[in-house]
């Protein structure tokens, strides 16, 4: 899922420094969440027989965390929605459906047939901020469960999860306790509907406390919705940016293609790849749009669409990169062809395009689990390292190209790339302290706090491509002198420029051989009269 991946730091000095010891337990069991959380790249969360993880003296599942805005409409728990009625616009709700518990048979064995209720599991709605409230007494901090010793006390009941209820705001935490009965192995969970009233970043999880119960899973699935939509909070912005950006290539798009058509005859083999660049990044920004906007309307997320849009996107920055791989090196400008480093290029490329697209699919279609994190992180590695590779090729490159520029004294060419260089540092620049402020975003926001402010990360990455593909296009534009910037009309430039010397050579050559011409020409006048007056004078004495 674009933007919606958490690599979270487990700060314990958030809740030293706040005075929470007491609830350290419940706390760390939020920050584990991040590692063992299974939510399915949507707002329908399913759950397929899926086992609890042990935290002090609880048993404990994730069943997901999502940023939902306030609800603007009244919601009915006993309304069965469904994703195509117009009814649930500007309600956010979450809502449990076909939700079963299924203990071992060992663990249902031991109770007795006659009674009612023998085994609780507990669903926990948490918003964040709220999560010190769960949890034992400072002189119980490790307990998340219900202890004799704090039954006496009148705080909680055993068996229970601990839950500090504000009697100013009690719908968070919110406590749904669903019973075991007899000797049944299985037991399901109320179909019903939990409204939010506040916006917060939500977590969710099911518990129990009775130890006899090891062994449960779980089974169903949870329907998270904002009031615009199936679309989570966090990711909600980035549908009208996409939305916004695919209009942006549109018109680079249009401006681009007029050009051309003005200077067609013109058009050399470098604003054909930019073209490419063009088309494949208005295509992403359209697929990724469609992919929201039906993730939005059914909340699950369209497999088919998901991964056309990957694919374009890893297609996409493949392509870019290779351009301003190949546009460093010359290629057009100093150099007809690439040579033997072209097969270089194409395996950089080849190989930077796995890596990418692997890591879109673990990003977008993966479920958020261990297993995935580690994936992603062998994935981003590669990822990050040929993104360096690409940079350090590239500049090193566009040295070359400026000293080759420079010794020829094609001033009109140097002073292009010169501007080329600047725009790539800038960038580079701009990218590094980017970086630096999402690691520090992330470090900071471990449980996903500015959930609301989380779509600007993956929104910097696109419009820093389109800005920098705009420059390409300003400085690489059609027009009727291509000469500037192509290579079949080098010797043409260069002639231009040497032009008045070879015209004013020209002149006095020419100046010179008329000169002598017409000296020849007078002493063969005068060597003829010479000898006509002898002719005469010969005549005359006879």
């Amino acid at each position: 899922m674009v933007g919606n991946n958490r690599e979270f730091i487990c700060l314990s000095y958030d809740l030293i420094g706040n005075g929470y010891i007491q609830r350290l337990s419940f706390v760390v069991l939020i920050y584990l969440s991040c590692f063992f959380i299974t939510q399915v790249g949507a707002s329908i969360h399913e759950y397929q027989n899926q086992s609890f993880f042990r935290r002090s003296n609880s048993f404990f599942f994730h069943g997901g965390s999502e940023g939902l805005y306030a609800s603007k409409l009244h919601v009915d728990p006993n309304q069965m929605p469904s994703p195509e009625e117009n009814h649930l616009n500007g309600k956010s709700f979450i809502r449990f459906e076909s939700i079963t518990f299924r203990r071992t048979k060992e663990s249902a064995e031991k109770k007795n047939d006659m009674q009612q209720k023998t085994g609780l599991v507990e669903a926990i709605i948490v918003e964040v901020k709220d999560r010190e409230k769960i949890g034992g007494s400072y002189l119980h901090s490790a307990a998340i469960c219900c202890t004799p010793d704090l039954s006496k006390e009148g705080s909680c009941n055993v068996g229970e999860v601990i839950i500090h209820q504000d009697p100013n705001y009690p719908y968070s935490p919110q406590r749904i306790q669903t019973f075991f009965e007899g000797k049944n192995e299985e037991t399901a969970m109320v179909v019903q509907t939990i409204e939010i009233n506040r916006t917060g970043m939500y977590y969710l999880y099911f518990m129990f406390c009775d130890p006899e119960l090891t062994g449960t899973t779980i089974s169903g699935r949870t329907v998270w919705r904002n009031p615009g939509g199936y679309l989570p909070g966090k990711m909600a912005p980035l549908m009208t940016f996409f939305r916004l950006m695919s209009l942006a290539y549109l018109g680079l798009g249009l401006v681009w293609f007029l050009w051309s058509v003005q200077y067609w005859k013109d058009i050399i083999q470098l604003q054909y790849h930019i073209t490419v660049v063009i088309g494949l990044g208005m295509c992403e920004m359209a697929l990724w749009y469609f992919e929201y906007a039906n993730f939005n309307a059914t909340g699950s997320r369209p497999m088919g669409i998901t991964i056309w849009a990957v694919t374009f996107t890893a297609v996409k920055k493949t392509v870019s990169r290779l351009l301003l791989l190949v546009v460093s090196m010359g290629y057009g400008v100093v150099r007809p062809t690439l040579g033997r480093v072209i097969f270089k290029v194409l395996l950089l490329g080849l190989t930077y395009f796995v890596f990418s697209e692997a890591l879109g699919l673990v990003e977008n279609l993966g479920n958020i689990n261990d297993l995935t994190g580690k994936a992603r992180l062998f994935l981003v590695l590669p990822v990050s390292l040929l993104d360096a590779c690409f940079i350090i090729w590239i500049f090193s490159a566009l040295s070359k190209t400026l000293e080759k520029l420079q010794i020829r004294r094609s001033m009109a060419k140097f002073a292009l790339y010169r501007r080329f260089t600047n725009t790539l540092a800038i960038s580079v620049l701009l990218s590094i302290a980017w970086v630096g402020y999402e690691l520090y975003f992330n470090a900071a926001d471990p449980l996903s706090e500015l959930w609301q402010r989380a779509w600007i990360i993956p929104a910097f990455w696109n419009l820093l491509a389109f800005v920098l593909l705009v420059v390409i296009c300003s400085l690489w534009a059609p027009s009727n002198n291509p000469t500037r910037y192509a290579y079949s009309e080098e010797t043409g430039d260069e002639l231009e420029e040497e032009g008045i010397s070879l015209n004013s050579s020209s002149v006095a050559l020419a100046g010179e051989s008329a000169a002598k011409l017409e000296r020849k020409e007078r002493r063969a006048s005068n060597a003829d009269l010479f000898r006509l007056g002898e002719e005469l004078e010969e005549d005359k004495r006879e």
